[in-house]
C-alpha cells in the first residue's frame, strides 16, 4: 500500500511513529527513529507536503499524522481507477484479438511456444492467469518444469483455485515426484490416476489450454563429423601441376639402367567424414484459445476423468491402490453384485434379509475399502481390480 502511495521505507517508519503519539516535535520524532534533528525536519516537511501529516493547532513546530482514511485514501482510489481503466482497455484489447482471429480463422486460435525456457514462462504464467479451476493431464517426461518445481501450483491452491489432475501411472514411480505429487494432494489437489494419457494439457478456466508436443530427438548419423565438403581435412595439398609440395626438387638422376623405381606408397584410404547430425529439436507446445478444438479437448478431459481410479497414496507417498488391493468379503461382493445389477438399496436390503440402513452402512464401507468417494468409482474399482 505504501509503494502505491509513493512513500519510501523512511516516510513508512515516520509515519507509523506519528500514528501512534498524539503530536511529536522534529526532535522528538529524531530520537525515534535515530535521525538527526535536521534530517527528522526535513522529512516531516516531506510528509506534510504529501499530507500525511500537519502542524498542531497553535504550533509551527508540533506535527500531528494525518488520518490514514483521508491521507491515503484518495491516492489508493485514484490508483485503483488507474489499475480498473488499464483491465477496461486490456479487455478491449484481448476481445479485438479474438475477434481477429475467428476473423481468420480457426487456425488463427493456437499459437505455438517454442523452448523449455519459454514454456516454463508460459504454464507460470497460465496458472497464475487462472481463477477458477485448472484442468491437467500429466504424463513423463516432464519437458519444461518438473512436478517438484511447481511451486506455483502451491501458490495457487492455497489461493482457491481448484485443481483436477489425471496421471498415468508412469509418473507415480519416480519416489522425488511421487511425494510431490502428494504435496499437492493434500494441498487439495484432486487426482485421479488412468492407465493411459495419450498427451500432457494443462486447461485454465476453460478458456486456455496449452498441450505440451512429444520430445523429438536427433538421429545418430551413424559416423563421424568433418568438412562439410566430405573430404578429409588433412590430405596433402598439390602443386598446380598435381604433385605434392614436399617432393624433392634436386637429386640423382637415374641410370638407364637401373631397375624402374617403385612408386611411392599411396596414402591409406581414409573414410568420408558424415555431415554433421543435426540439432536437438527444441520442446515445444500449443496454445489452444476458445473454440470448438478447446470444446473438445475439455471434453476428451472430462471422459478421461470420469474414467479414472482416485488416487490414494499413502504415508511412504506410494500410490495406495498399489499396495491395498484385497477382496471384500464374499458376503460384501454379494452385496455389491446386487448394486451394479441397477437395484435400489431397498430392494437389495430385502434381498439380503437386511435393514436398510445395514445396507448403506456396508456400501459406505466398500467405498472406503476401495478408496473412492462414490458409488459410480466404486462400480469402476470393482471391475478393475477382478473382484466380481
Amino acid at each position: 500500500m505504501f509503494e502505491t502511495a509513493s512513500l519510501n521505507s523512511v516516510e513508512v517508519r515516520a509515519y507509523r511513529s506519528l500514528v501512534r503519539v498524539p503530536e511529536a516535535t522534529p526532535s522528538q520524532l529524531a530520537r525515534r527513529l535515530g535521525l538527526s534533528g535536521r534530517e527528522a525536519a526535513r522529512l516531516l516537511d516531506t510528509l506534510e507536503a504529501k499530507g500525511l501529516v500537519s502542524r498542531a493547532e497553535g504550533s509551527a513546530h508540533r506535527f500531528r499524522a494525518s488520518p490514514p482514511d483521508l491521507a491515503l485514501g484518495p491516492l489508493l482510489l485514484s490508483r485503483q481507477q488507474e489499475l480498473q481503466a488499464a483491465q477496461s482497455v486490456m479487455a478491449e484489447l484481448t476481445e479485438e484479438y479474438h475477434s481477429e482471429a475467428r476473423r481468420r480463422g480457426s487456425g488463427e486460435a493456437v499459437e505455438t511456444v517454442t523452448g523449455a525456457q519459454a514454456m516454463a514462462r508460459t504454464f507460470d504464467q497460465l496458472q497464475r492467469g487462472a481463477r477458477d479451476e485448472i484442468l491437467a493431464l500429466c504424463k513423463p517426461p516432464n519437458m519444461a518444469v518438473p512436478s517438484r518445481g511447481n511451486d506455483t501450483q502451491l501458490e495457487v491452491l492455497a489461493s482457491g483455485v481448484t485443481y483436477r489432475a489425471v496421471y498415468e501411472p508412469s509418473a507415480l514411480e519416480v519416489p522425488p515426484e511421487v511425494y510431490r505429487i502428494r504435496e499437492f494432494v493434500e494441498s487439495g489437489e484432486q487426482a485421479r490416476v488412468a492407465a493411459e494419457v495419450p498427451v500432457k494439457m494443462v486447461v485454465a478456466d476453460r478458456q486456455l489450454a496449452m498441450l505440451v508436443s512429444p520430445f523429438a530427438r536427433a538421429v545418430d548419423a551413424g559416423g563421424p563429423t568433418g568438412d562439410p565438403t566430405g573430404g578429409p581435412t588433412d590430405a596433402p595439398t598439390g602443386d598446380a601441376t598435381g604433385g605434392p609440395t614436399d617432393a624433392p626438387t634436386g637429386g640423382p638422376t637415374r641410370d638407364p639402367g637401373d631397375p624402374p623405381a617403385q612408386p611411392p606408397p599411396a596414402p591409406a584410404a581414409r573414410p568420408f567424414a558424415a555431415p554433421c547430425a543435426e540439432p536437438t529439436p527444441e520442446p515445444s507446445a500449443v496454445l489452444v484459445r476458445p473454440g470448438a478444438l478447446l470444446d473438445a479437448l475439455i471434453a476428451f478431459f472430462e471422459s478421461l476423468w470420469a474414467g479414472a481410479s482416485p488416487l490414494v497414496l499413502t504415508e511412504d507417498g506410494l500410490d495406495g491402490a498399489a499396495v491395498s488391493d484385497r477382496t471384500p468379503p464374499s458376503e460384501d461382493l454379494l452385496l455389491l453384485s446386487l448394486l451394479l445389477t441397477g437395484l435400489t438399496d431397498t430392494a437389495i436390503a430385502g434381498q439380503l434379509g437386511t435393514s436398510l440402513r445395514t445396507v448403506q452402512r456396508r456400501i459406505r464401507d466398500l467405498i472406503a475399502f476401495a478408496g473412492v468417494r462414490t458409488r459410480m468409482q466404486l462400480a469402476w474399482e470393482a471391475s478393475r481390480r477382478g473382484w466380481l
